[in-house]
C-alpha cells in the first residue's frame, strides 16, 4: 500500500507539472518540441500503436421524455435499414371550466406541429398517422424510446404529405411559420364538445384523464425517408379546434408545452433491412469490429472499446502521460448531404454493474476534452489523458470499457461509420505522449 502511495505522488506531481507545460503551449508548441534544442529535449516519447478492441451492439433504449425536440417519421438508411419514429404527447387546456355554449357544433379541428429541423430526403412523401392515446401516463414519470402506449383503432389523420420547411402557412388568413398542419376527423373535436361544461374540462387534471394525448407517427417508407425534427415547445405545436353554437363562431386552442408528459419511441425493426455485414455485427460477430464500427441515433447502436494493453507501458518504468488522443475515422464513403455524421459524440464509462459514468477529462471543458466532428478531416478526437494516467497509477482499468454514443442521440437521427481498429486505411487508434520518469 505504501509503495502504491509513493508512487501516486511521484505521478500526481509529474502529471501536474507536465500539464502546466501542455496547456501553457499552444497547438503547434506542444511542451515546446518545435523550439527546444534536441540536447534539451524531455525524455518524450510518442506512441499510436496501442491495440484496441472495438465492437459494434445493439442500444437497448434511450431516455426520452420532455424533451424540446421530437422526432416522427421513418427512414431507410443504405448500411442501418428501416427506422420509424413517433411522439405520444398530451395536451392541455388554454382555461379552466370549459363551456363551448348553447348547441355547440364542432366544425374542424387541426393538429400543428413546428418544424425545427429534418435528418433525411424532403421530398420523401409521407403518410401521417395520429391515434388517440387510451393509457394514463404522467409527467412525473420516465419514458425510454422502446416505450408502448395503448391507443384507439381509428386514424384520425392517415393523410399523405411532403414535408415544406420552406413556405409559409396561412392561417386564418395570416402567414405563419413553415409547419406540418393537418386537419384530423371531427370526432376529436366531438369528444371535446361532449365533454362541455362537464367536470372533465373543469382543469387540466381533469383533462389529462379524459383526453390522454395523441400517438402521432408515419408509415414505413420503403426507400429514402426523412425524419422530422419537431419543436414541441412553440407556440405553433398545438390543437385548434373550429366550432359554432346557438350564437357565434369560434376556434379554442389546446396546447402542447412543458406541462405535458411527451416522449419518443423509435423502431428499428430488428435491423432485418440492414446491411449484411453491420447485422453480423450486431447479433455478435466482435471481430468485425476491427474493420468497421457503427453508431446511430434513436437507440440505435452504440461502441464498446478497450486498451488491453496500456497498462504495459509502465514495464518502461514510471511514466507521465502528456496526452492521450483516441482518433475516430469516419469512412468518406458513408458520408454524403443527407447521411451526415453526427456533430459530436459522448464518451463514456462503463462500470461493472452497467452503468455509465463521465471520464475524468470531461472536467476540462469540451474544448479540451474533445468529441466534435471535423468535416475537413473527416474525424474524432477524445483527450482522455486523465484516464489512461488514472489506469497507468492503479496498474489497471477499474471498469469494463468505454462505450461511444451519438451524443443527444435521444432527438437526433444521424448515424456515422468509421474505421476499426485494424483498417488499412487507417484505423482507430491511441495517440499516447508520455514522458519516463527517472
Amino acid at each position: 500500500m505504501k509503495k502504491i502511495r509513493s508512487k501516486f505522488h511521484f505521478h500526481f506531481l509529474w502529471v501536474l507539472t507536465i500539464s502546466v507545460l501542455w496547456l501553457s503551449c499552444n497547438k503547434n508548441e506542444e511542451l515546446g518540441m518545435n523550439v527546444q534544442p534536441q540536447e534539451n529535449m524531455l525524455n518524450v516519447t510518442f506512441n499510436n500503436s496501442m491495440p484496441i478492441t472495438a465492437h459494434t451492439y445493439k442500444d437497448d433504449s434511450v431516455k426520452t421524455d420532455e424533451t424540446n425536440i421530437n422526432l416522427i417519421g421513418s427512414i431507410v438508411d443504405p448500411i442501418f435499414g428501416l427506422t420509424t419514429g413517433g411522439m405520444y404527447t398530451q395536451f392541455r387546456l388554454t382555461t379552466d371550466n370549459v363551456d363551448f355554449g348553447a348547441n355547440p357544433v364542432c366544425d374542424s379541428i387541426f393538429l400543428s406541429l413546428a418544424y425545427s429541423s429534418l435528418y433525411g430526403d424532403t421530398n420523401t412523401n409521407l403518410m401521417l398517422n395520429v391515434f388517440e392515446i387510451t393509457d394514463d401516463f404522467y409527467l412525473s414519470n420516465s419514458y425510454y424510446s422502446n416505450d408502448v402506449l395503448g391507443t384507439y383503432k381509428t386514424n384520425l389523420a392517415n393523410i399523405n404529405f411532403i414535408p415544406n420547411f420552406r413556405d409559409s402557412v396561412k392561417i386564418d388568413g395570416v402567414n405563419s411559420a413553415p409547419q406540418l398542419r393537418v386537419r384530423l376527423k371531427n370526432s376529436l373535436g366531438q369528444k371535446f364538445i361532449n365533454a362541455s361544461g362537464t367536470s372533465d374540462l373543469a382543469d387540466n387534471t381533469a383533462f389529462v384523464k379524459y383526453f390522454k394525448g395523441l400517438y402521432i407517427a408515419t408509415n414505413p417508407v420503403t426507400s429514402n425517408g426523412v425524419m422530422l425534427y419537431i419543436n414541441s415547445l412553440s407556440a405553433l405545436s398545438k390543437l385548434t379546434m373550429y366550432y359554432h353554437n346557438a350564437t357565434d363562431t369560434l376556434k379554442y386552442v389546446f396546447v402542447l408545452n412543458e406541462n405535458c408528459a411527451r416522449f419518443n419511441t423509435y423502431d428499428h425493426h430488428k435491423f432485418t433491412t440492414a446491411n449484411s455485414t453491420f447485422k453480423l455485427q450486431v447479433a455478435g460477430d466482435t471481430t468485425l469490429g476491427d474493420s468497421l464500427l457503427y453508431l446511430q441515433a434513436m437507440s440505435g447502436t452504440r461502441v464498446k472499446l478497450k486498451f488491453p494493453e496500456v497498462t504495459s507501458l509502465d514495464n518502461f518504468g514510471s511514466i507521465a502521460i502528456n496526452k492521450a488522443e483516441l482518433v475516430i475515422k469516419v469512412d468518406p464513403t458513408t458520408v454524403d448531404d443527407i447521411t451526415v455524421p453526427p456533430s459530436r459524440l459522448s464518451l463514456a464509462v462503463k462500470n461493472y454493474d452497467g452503468t455509465l459514468s463521465f471520464l475524468p477529462d470531461v472536467v476540462y471543458g469540451e474544448a479540451y476534452y474533445g468529441g466534435a466532428y471535423n468535416s475537413s478531416t473527416n474525424e474524432y478526437r477524445f483527450n482522455i489523458s486523465k484516464y489512461i494516467q488514472n489506469a497507468l497509477i492503479k496498474g489497471y482499468f477499474d471498469d469494463d470499457g468505454l462505450i461511444l454514443i451519438v451524443s443527444g442521440s435521444a432527438v437526433l437521427a444521424n448515424r456515422t461509420v468509421f474505421f476499426g481498429p485494424k483498417h488499412s486505411n487507417g484505423g482507430m487508434h491511441l495517440d499516447i505522449i508520455y514522458t519516463k520518469i527517472k
